[in-house]
């Protein structure tokens, strides 16, 4: 028992098994005092995070793993150093040193998908069931029916069970109705969060949407939320990435690291609106773009946020006994910028967005996929295939540093952590409402190296869409968009004059079939060379269509009107107060 807690056979189902038994008989029993526990967290500030971790005595650490689940927003393929490393492209633009050192410390995840929009992806990441049986479109905060339906049960929900404490930080995008609609409903013990596609990152008023013009927005509703009521406390008082820097600090600072952390940290991190601290983009001023400059200070900051977080955790003596996952949500954005950004050049002020420099609100241009062909909004690998990792001391050390092409879907976290923390992922909510049982899959085993094939084969993306095994089957006559490449620098093929967004292209009465094992750029339409691959795929298409799940998503006037009334101007669940 005492081998479970001091980490090593914790890589063994039956290490966490036993090692869940020892943390429910001791413990939930109340074994280490508060007294002790400041004493503990005191010391391991004032020691090198190695020495602490080295010396934190094992029955302090909690016997299940921590758990650090992030994920980014619209963070292209083409982004990070380590994928332009590998394909020999390297450039000053795209610096990502602490991603880069946690891929090299961890197991890269080549072949990752989500869906090719925020709230399909972060509502299968929750449920875990993909979209088709969730959503596959938008949802606005103010959508009567939420994202995800009221009873299915979360992921935060399921780790509790087993007795982990749940924090949420960032984006949900994943919907707020009613109080259960939540993060605090789905499970999590606290959230610093906002519920809506995007918002304003020093004001955090709502993101109406890109505009076509020079004029800055006019001011909306604040989407800002703190566990169970407006995050008023904390509106206009920086910028939001520190205020969700700050909160996660807290949440490590004050753990009891006898009981296993889940923090769920969901960065705006690189969503439109595009704005970032001047200092950041001080640093990037040799990009003359200013799309792509404020993009990559974004994606500066997310990296020197994620070398915050997990040096944190080193030092306080959990990141040996921690899981890290990492995801983008989608693919980066390759639209046409409407207008220039904007740069009013004012007196800087915490509460104001116009004071920090430029910022880019008029399109959706600035990322690059490359050399993935499409980017968000699109059936393209650009669109559903994005950065990925997992890492963290619990990883098996023979699986360091490696690189896995099995196939995965970010709902596929959902089973994989019930799994890790010894309790079972099916829904029995669900299954009583009448609703659709989750779709993920335990990849535990292809992360720690006991095999290296993949329990998934197939993802039916949308109605239209199939990925199975090496193939992608896009249904006949379909009209597949952002149907172009950017190139290794930006704008190169991205340009305002001619955006990959401006691209389409057809499939023939047959299909379109793509051969993802040997032309991962999608350059070759092959469907008349395969007539049989697209006959059993689209009959296997037509089949799983069967199950796809859909219910109305209107927006709800109440939604604004409670705003106003009972939470003073800031967005909230209206339903079932």
């Amino acid at each position: 028992m005492m081998a479970v807690m001091q980490g090593k056979m914790a890589f063994s189902r039956r290490g966490v098994e036993a090692g869940r038994a020892f943390r429910c008989s001791t413990v939930r029993a109340g074994a280490c005092p508060l007294t002790k526990r400041a004493v503990l967290l005191l010391w391991s500030l004032l020691l090198p995070w190695d020495v602490a971790a080295a010396a934190m005595p094992p029955e302090h650490r909690a016997a299940l793993p921590h758990i650090l689940l992030v994920v980014a927003d619209d963070f292209g393929w083409a982004e990070v150093g380590y994928h332009r490393k590998a394909s020999g492209s390297e450039t000053p633009e795209v610096s990502t040193p602490t991603i880069d050192r946690l891929v090299r410390e961890g197991v890269e995840l080549n072949r990752h998908y989500a869906h090719m929009l925020c709230t399909p992806s972060r509502s299968a990441l929750q449920t875990g069931r993909l979209p088709v049986h969730v959503i596959t479109e938008l949802s606005d905060p103010c959508d009567r029916n939420g994202a995800i339906p009221r009873n299915m049960t979360g992921l935060a929900a399921q780790l509790k069970k087993a007795g982990y404490a749940t924090h949420q930080v960032g984006k949900w995008d994943a919907g707020m109705a009613t109080p259960h609609h939540t993060p605090h409903g789905r499970g999590y013990d606290t959230s610093l969060t906002y519920f809506g596609h995007g918002n304003w990152a020093w004001s955090e008023t709502e993101w109406g949407g890109s505009e076509d013009h020079g004029e800055w927005p006019k001011e909306g509703l604040v989407d800002f939320w703190d566990t169970d009521r407006p995050a008023s406390h904390l509106n206009g008082t920086g910028y939001e990435e520190d205020l969700f820097r700050h909160r996660m600090l807290s949440i490590l600072y004050q753990h009891n690291q006898s009981r296993p952390l889940f923090l769920n940290y969901d960065s705006k991190l690189t969503h439109y609106p595009l704005q970032a601290p001047q200092a950041y983009q001080d640093r990037l001023a040799f990009i003359p773009d200013d799309h792509r400059r404020i993009y990559h200070a974004m994606v500066a900051y997310l990296d020197d946020q994620l070398a915050n977080v997990t040096g944190t955790m080193r030092r306080l003596g959990m990141w040996e006994n921690t899981l890290m996952i990492f995801t983008s949500d989608n693919g980066g954005f390759v639209k046409a910028p409407l207008g220039g950004c904007v740069n009013p050049n004012l007196p800087p002020s915490p509460s104001s967005d116009r004071t920090h420099g430029t910022a880019c609100f008029n399109g959706e241009a600035g990322a690059n996929n490359w050399p993935l062909r499409g980017g968000k909004y699109s059936m393209f690998e650009g669109g559903i295939r994005v950065n990925a990792f997992a890492s963290g001391g619990f990883l098996p050390s023979r699986v360091r540093g490696t690189r896995l092409d099995g196939m995965l879907h970010i709902a596929d976290w959902y089973a994989t952590l019930c799994g890790l923390a010894g309790v079972s992922p099916t829904d029995h909510w669900a299954a009583a409402s009448g609703l659709a049982p989750i779709d993920s899959l335990d990849m535990w085993p292809m992360l720690s190296g006991q095999n290296l094939t993949s329990p998934r084969s197939s993802i039916l993306v949308t109605r239209d869409l199939l990925v199975h095994g090496q193939w992608k089957y896009v249904r006949g006559g379909a009209q597949m968009f952002e149907a172009a490449w950017g190139g290794e620098t930006y704008p190169n093929a991205s340009t305002s004059s001619d955006p990959i967004e401006a691209h389409t292209f057809d499939c023939p009465w047959q299909g379109c079939l793509f051969d993802l094992e040997h032309d991962v750029e999608e350059r070759y339409e092959v469907s008349s060379m395969h007539p049989e691959v697209v006959g059993e795929l689209a009959a296997r298409m037509d089949e799983l269509a069967k199950t796809i799940w859909t219910t109305t998503h209107e927006i709800d006037p109440m939604c604004t009107e409670v705003a106003k009334t009972k939470y003073g101007g800031f967005y909230g669940p209206w339903l079932e107060l």
